[in-house]
This record gives C-alpha cells, structure tokens and sequence, in this order.
C-alpha cells in the first residue's frame, strides 16, 4: 500500500542524512559490491543507492526471484535479466555462495538478507538459526578466502540486551563479525537499525493497513515506543558505517524513541479513519522499549553526532562450533542459548 505519509510528520523527527562532505567520503571508485537480501526495502534501496556510483560493478542477490524481479524493473526499467547483476541466493547454502563469490569476487559485501519477524521467529527459532547465524557465517567464512574485503553485516536494536529470537540471532551474527574483526580483518563492522519506516512488513505497514480497511488497530502496550529511521537514512547508514568501519557496530542517531500511541493518532488523523485501538499485551520476546546500546557495551571516542560507534565487552574468545544441522525448534534453541553462553567479558 503506497500512500503520501511524510515521515516527518508521522514520526515527529526531521530525517538524518549525510551530509555532502561525508558522501564525498563514499565514492566507491571500483569496488565490486555484492549485497545479499537486495529484494527486501532496505537491500533494494540500498542497491538504489549503489547504482548512483557509475565506477562499481554491482551483483544484487535474493532468495526470492519476484523481488529480484521488481528490483530489475526499479533500477533498469526492464526484466529481461539480460545482466550479470542479479542473481537468486539463499545465505543458507554454501556451494551457492562460494560459487558467486568465485565469478564475482566481491571487494565489499553488504549483508541484508534476514529473517526479522520477531513473532514468527519465536514460533519458527530453527528458521531464525539457520539465515541469522549460519546464513552470516556462511558469508563471512567466505568472504575469508578474499583479501582486504569489506563486509557490513546489517543488525537490529533488537541486538542490544537481546529479548527475543530474532535480537539473539542477529546479536549472535554481531559477534561472529566482531570475533573475525579482532581476530585480524578489521574491514569486517556491523550496524544496528531501529525500525524503518514503512518498509515491508513493518508496524507502520500494519497500522495502516488496518486503518485504512477500518479494521481495530492492534497495540501491545499504550506505553510501547521504539526508534525510527527513514529508508534512505538506512540505505545511506549502511554504506558509510562500511567505508567509514570505525568500530565494531554502527547506530544512526535516530532521536528519541517515539511512542506508537502517537504514531497510530497521527496515521488515524492523516487517514481519515475512526478505526478502534484494541490493547493486545506485549508478545513473547518483545521489549516495551528497545535499547540502541546494551550495558555491556562502550560508545567509541570516533563517533559522530550523527553515527555512533561501538564497542563490546562482551565477545567470542574463540569461536564456538557451530550446528549446521538442526532439525528442531528445541535444537535451534539449545544452539542460539550455547552460542550466547559463550559471548564472555574480554
């Protein structure tokens, strides 16, 4: 559903972009960027992003084929997939990833494929497992056999003293990258999301989906609030934390949390619609309030006012095997709960 909604008016908060001095920073002169998940609203604005910068060579993957296919008809007009830019890929297999990487041989990869549902993710934790954790190992080891590759491994603010499945999965994902950082391929950070504004499958998606069907708007808590961000504020985000990779995680100074009671009011306002709001109660896993740092971690003295960057206490001292086998949810579990037993003070 595509609608004129101004995020500014809708969240309250004037969007954050780089500035020009900072995307003079980013002119990726020759890079051969590979970036996984390019289907989904933040990849494909990401590639968007991307194909602005006429000296890289660019490969676009996804699991899913139809938004491969809208992508092409966004960025060429076409889909006729004539091109070597866009390829069907699930993180989840290997021999398919070591095979791209062989013909492409990326100097950058940006990492956005996920699952990132929190609820479907507490019913389905196997599935979380495998494209979370093994999904971004499959990446990282590979990219291993390249030298000096930058790699962006794309996170949640579901990461910071994680609630649920999907923030354990990603925070584990965050250490697999900090683990290779400190262990020598200091091109290898992450970056941290807060929600992003009616992207697919978002909250504000759902709002208005309801609202505009006058269906009851569904509301865990009349104080639940999280932090937003616009799509082209984490499109851009991502590439610089990339280019710039101070630290271990990079987070986008999104403002202040807002209160979704207010965002409901003012979609209610802006849709003319009287739709009831019914109080649902907090899911399993979910957070009142998110977090954009966990206590164990430090802000880094290179950050900006615009981009903080971070660092962990808390880390793999080495990395534990990991179970690329599991054929049950309790198995999921049992590995994502060993996983972060291992993650120690350093």
């Amino acid at each position: 559903m595509n609608f004129d909604l101004s995020y500014e008016q809708i969240i309250g908060r004037t969007t954050n972009l780089l500035s020009s001095e900072i995307k003079n920073i980013l002119a990726l002169s020759e890079e051969k960027v590979l970036v996984t998940g390019a289907g989904g609203s933040i990849g494909s604005k990401i590639a968007k992003e991307l194909s602005n910068f006429s000296n890289c060579e660019l490969l676009f993957t996804d699991r899913d084929e139809n938004r491969l296919h809208s992508l092409s008809l966004d960025l060429m007009g076409t889909a006729l997939f004539n091109t070597s830019h866009f390829q069907v890929l699930d993180i989840r297999d290997l021999v398919g990833i070591q095979k791209s990487f062989d013909n492409f041989r990326p100097t950058m990869v940006i990492h956005a494929a996920a699952l990132k549902h929190l609820s479907i993710l507490e019913n389905q934790p196997r599935e979380a497992y495998l494209t979370n954790v093994i999904g971004t190992y499959n990446l990282i080891k590979t990219s291993l056999n390249f030298d000096n590759t930058k790699f962006l491994n794309i996170s949640t603010d579901k990461a910071a003293n994680p609630t649920s499945i999907l923030g354990k999965t990603k925070w584990i994902g965050e250490l697999i990258t900090s683990y290779f950082r400190r262990n020598g391929n200091t091109n290898y950070t992450s970056v941290r999301f807060g929600n992003v504004f009616n992207s697919r499958g978002s909250v504000i998606e759902t709002f208005i989906r309801q609202l505009v069907n006058n269906q009851p708007v569904t509301l865990t808590d009349m104080n639940v609030s999280r932090y937003f961000m616009k799509l082209e504020e984490a499109a851009s985000l991502s590439i610089a934390s990339v280019i710039m990779n101070v630290d271990e995680v990079h987070i986008l100074n999104m403002g202040e949390p807002v209160k979704l009671i207010d965002v409901i009011q003012r979609l209610k306002k802006e849709l003319n619609s009287s739709s009831p709001i019914n109080i649902v109660g907090l899911r399993k896993g979910e957070k009142l309030n998110e977090e954009l740092i966990a206590e164990y971690e430090i802000i880094s003295q290179n950050s900006t006012n615009n981009i903080k960057s971070i660092k962990s206490k808390k880390n793999f001292r080495y990395l534990p095997e990991l179970n690329h086998q599991v054929s049950t949810e309790i198995e999921a579990i049992e590995e994502i709960t060993k996983l972060i037993s291992f993650a120690c003070i350093n």
